[in-house]
């Protein structure tokens, strides 16, 4: 089982001097100055080859503006150059930049990869980012959720404070001068402007060639805090993860929007995949009792067949969380994963 832990001290705040600071030289004053300016990306894998970049896994490509919420991206289709390989039951990516945050999401599902001769297996790979402004200053914060991931002879603990490090370089044995690194992350902060990338996993392995270079679940986002957010905005659902059994998913949508989102179940133990058609028939997200929110969306499957799903976001770091798919049979907390019920302003 995962342990999905969000320690205080991966919060990094821009304290107020930094706005005098910008104020003095002039950093950032965005697109007009008259609000909040986003910046996103997520993908699910990225991978160099030899020296030789692949076309990405799930990308939702880069966004710069004052709101964007791009088609989400999904995707089952996995890396095959001898060899090389890639293979998950999902591979999945998500960003949004609207009021005064934005938010990037990346999935991996039950991973079975080969890179350069170096076995990788995971139940989970998950990262999330967001930026935001907390009285005009930049506010950055980021996860990454892993469960049963191994990399060669190395077994990767999911709580990030014991006893495998994170966002250093660590050795894979047999194998001369590879690394791999869990919960890498980058954060910068000038004047009005922060950004955070985050990695789940990243694997490098060394060749004559040039070194092979994998990440998994990738995600970045920034913000240039200036002018006022525009409020209220529509309210939207991302997450994903499994249930008791191995039963993964992903989703996402948003309050009265029936083109946005995704929706994709798979159940390898019963040789169940479910990815659920647009336009979706209903989508709507509501406030809920002692919770930060629940959402609810209908429509149909790519086959045909009607279905309903209801999730349920209790809190951080999502282990109360609920998900129930009635096509599938599937209800039930989140055994590793997380869903989130974001309101793009937090006084909404």
């Amino acid at each position: 089982m995962i342990s999905q832990t969000r320690h205080p001290h991966l919060r990094v705040a821009c304290m107020a001097l930094l706005l005098l600071v910008a104020g003095l030289s002039g950093v950032s004053t965005g697109t007009g100055g008259d609000r909040p300016v986003f910046s996103g990306q997520a993908t699910a894998v990225t991978a160099k080859v030899l020296g030789l970049e692949l076309p990405p896994l799930a990308d939702t490509g880069y966004f710069e503006s004052e709101a964007f919420g791009p088609e989400t991206q999904c995707t089952r289709q996995g890396i095959a150059v001898p060899p090389h390989s890639v293979g998950a039951e999902i591979f999945c990516a998500t960003t949004a930049g609207q009021g005064d945050h934005s938010f990037s999401e990346a999935h991996v599902a039950a991973l079975n990869a080969n890179v350069a001769g170096v076995p990788i297996t995971a139940t989970l790979l998950r990262s999330e980012a967001s930026a935001g402004c907390s009285a005009f200053a930049p506010v950055v914060d980021g996860n990454a959720d892993l469960a049963d991931v191994r990399v060669g002879s190395v077994t990767i603990d999911p709580d990030p404070l014991v006893p495998t490090p994170r966002n250093q370089p660590i050795p894979i044995p047999g194998v001369d001068g590879a690394y791999l690194i869990v919960g890498q992350r980058t954060t910068n902060f000038n004047g009005n402007h922060g950004d955070i990338t985050l990695t789940a996993l990243r694997v490098v392995v060394p060749g004559p060639l040039g070194d092979t270079d994998v990440s998994f679940a990738r995600v970045h986002a920034d913000v240039t805090c200036q002018g006022r957010p525009v409020c209220p905005q529509p309210r939207f659902v991302t997450g994903g993860g499994f249930l008791s059994g191995k039963r993964h998913f992903v989703i996402a949508f948003r309050e009265d929007d029936l083109d946005w989102g995704h929706l994709m179940y798979s159940d390898k133990a019963r040789r169940v995949r479910i990815t659920a058609d647009k336009p979706f028939a209903s989508t709507d997200v509501y406030p809920w009792p002692d919770a930060d929110g629940g959402g609810t969306v209908t429509g149909r499957t790519t086959s045909g067949d009607p279905f309903r799903s209801e999730i349920i976001d209790v809190g951080e770091p999502g282990r109360q969380d609920s998900f129930t798919l009635d096509i599938a049979g599937a209800a039930g907390n989140l055994e590793g994963g997380n869903i989130q019920v974001h309101k793009p302003c937090r006084n909404q």
